[in-house]
Order: C-alpha cells, then structure tokens, then sequence
C-alpha cells in the first residue's frame, strides 16, 4: 500500500509497507518489546524474498523517523477440510512502550491491525490470503477482540511431562528412533512422504503445511538468537520413527534438546504414532539430560495425548483469527486446528 495518514490525538501518524531498508527500525522496535533475540539474519530469514526465505509482509506506523508500532504475516498454505487455503501467519505485533495506552479504536495497535488485515486478508477474487491465524496471549486477544479485530480461535496448552529413564519404558523393540540431520540425502523424501500420510488421514482438521520445503525453512535455516544463551549451538534436531525391519519412515518429529526443559515442537506423520512418538522424545530428551518435556497443543493435540502420564497443563497461548479472513464468524468454532509449538514462529 502506498503512505497512509491517519490523526490519533494530536499526532499525526504515517502507514506504510515495512521494507527491506526498515530492518534496523524493526529489530530495534522487537528488541525494546520482546528482548534482545533478533538481528538483521533473523530479519532476512522470516521477510526476504529469495527462494529460501520467509517472503514475510508488514506494515508499520511511523510518527516521524521512529517505528512505533507493527503488524507482520507470513504465507503459509493451510489444510482445512482436505483443500489448500492460502493463509496467512500473524506475528511480531508489537507497539512502542510509550504509545501502549493508547489502545482505542483511534491507537497505533488497531491502525497497524486494522489496516495490515484488510489489506491482505479476504476472499480469493480479491486478497492475497484468505485465511489468517496468530497465537496472541490472553491480553492481547482480549483486546483485539474488543476492537473487532480478532476471532477467539481457542486455546493453547503446554503440556508437561516428567523425563526420568528409570520411570518411563523403552521404546518397543519394534521400533527404530534415529537422528535425521536435515542434511541426509534422503530428508526431502522422507519427510514428503511423512507429511502426505499425515495430511491424507486428518481431513477433518485444519492445519499447516508440513513438507520438507517448510521443514527446512522453519527448522533447519532458521538463525541462531542474537545474544542468546546457547550462542550458535543447533536450535532444533530432527528423528525419524520407523519399524526396525522396515527402510520406510514412518513419521518425523522436531525436538529442542538445549536447556533443562525439551521441548517437542512437532510431529509430521500418523496420528494415532502420537503416545509412541511421546515416548521417544521424552526418551532423547532424558538422554539430552532435560529433567522435563514440554510440548504446545491445540485441543485436538491434547486429545491425542491423552493418557501419556502429563502432570502439569496450563495455558500458553490463544489462537485469534482475523476478522478479515474469508470466514463466517459462525464457523471459527469448527476449524479443529491441529497446532503445536512449531506452528509458532517464535519458539
């Protein structure tokens, strides 16, 4: 979109497209609101245009030089009832400090909002995108709510699990577990084929694309947190499941095994593997030392782990859907998203 003008109070305040040149402007913005995790590769990665690189889109407001509130989505083709949508991931909303009591339907949070979602966000003849998504916390979707900016969606738990080798069982011997580097030569089928059983046999849920291009992108190339405890250690790793005697993998999990809590990001393959899978990651994460495993689910995640011994839950995180998407208000109650952590693009 070209410059808009919008007045709020005695301000006058300008919209527009954030740019390749604004990255000092926006890590900046992140850094003061969310902490110092983020640089100029971290940009690149989730709003760079080239083939491997997030193809992300913002709009920012500026009163003068200063940035002082954002709105950014990422594409990402979403699954709901077994046909592609293209849909759009929200993240990195964030508002200066000083301008956060400002929160009426006149404030930088609902311009940035407001105008980032209708102009993006709608039916196929017109939009880009047609179905939106983010996992603001309660306080934020409250807001957003009121100002009739958002959907609630629903909830996001994290999920608790003791990691103890002498309390959990082994693996069946059956089974095969093993570290899949998304370097093999083999990762881009394997996962393929993975996500194809997967998608193949939940066509009753919505959730987001999970082939080996978006693996590699969400996972694999992501860069290391500027300024982060684990300096430039490996983020994520990646497991294959199969049955001992067979060369086929049956599934692919992602795991965070760098602190004293694993975390299980994600799972690509059939549904039902879901307590299996949960014992073979809290299995590696005891061998990484953890002393728990925590994984985010959506309702139909918890669902399917039920039974798996978690002995804390809480909420982590809602779902909100933008109020522009192609969506009856009527129908957000129906989506059953299919979410874990690794759906975000912060964890």
């Amino acid at each position: 979109m070209s410059s808009t003008q919008v007045q709020v109070g005695e301000f006058a305040l300008t919209l527009r497209d954030v740019l390749p040149g604004d990255q000092e402007a926006v890590t900046a913005l992140h850094t003061l609101v969310f902490g110092p995790n983020v640089d100029a590769a971290w940009f690149s990665w989730k709003y760079g245009a080239a083939t491997e690189q997030g193809h992300g889109q913002a709009l920012g407001v500026w009163y003068g030089d200063e940035l002082i509130a954002y709105c950014g989505g990422l594409p990402r083709t979403l699954w709901r009832q077994d046909k592609p949508v293209r849909g759009l991931q929200i993240g990195d909303v964030m508002v200066h400090p000083q301008w956060r009591g400002i929160l009426s339907r006149r404030g930088p949070f609902f311009q940035v909002s407001k105008h980032f979602y209708d102009g993006h966000l709608g039916a196929a003849q017109s939009m880009a995108f047609q179905l939106g998504f983010g996992f603001p916390n309660a306080r934020h979707l409250k807001l957003a709510v009121a100002l009739g900016l958002l959907h609630d969606g629903g909830e996001m738990e994290c999920l608790h699990w003791r990691v103890d080798p002498m309390g959990m069982d082994s693996l069946p011997w059956s089974w095969s577990w093993q570290a899949m580097p998304a370097s093999d030569e083999g990762f881009e089928s394997t996962v393929n084929d993975a996500w194809a059983v997967m998608r193949g046999s939940t066509p009753d849920l919505s959730m987001g694309q999970r082939d080996a291009a978006y693996l590699r992108w969400r996972f694999a190339q992501r860069p290391p947190d500027a300024g982060g405890p684990f300096g430039s250690a490996s983020r994520y790793r990646f497991f294959a499941l199969r049955r001992r005697w067979s060369r086929n993998c049956l599934g692919v999990a992602v795991l965070d095994l760098r602190g004293s809590s694993a975390h299980w990001l994600d799972w690509v393959g059939p549904l039902s593997l879901m307590p299996l899978v949960n014992l073979a990651c809290r299995l590696e994460a005891a061998r990484a030392g953890a002393a728990e495993m925590i994984t985010w689910a959506s309702p139909a995640v918890a669902e399917r782990l039920a039974g798996t011994g978690i002995t804390q839950r809480e909420l982590c995180a809602k779902i909100g859907i933008p109020c522009a998407s192609d969506l009856k208000p009527e129908e957000v109650s129906g989506l059953r998203w299919w979410f874990m952590g690794g759906d975000t693009d912060f964890l």
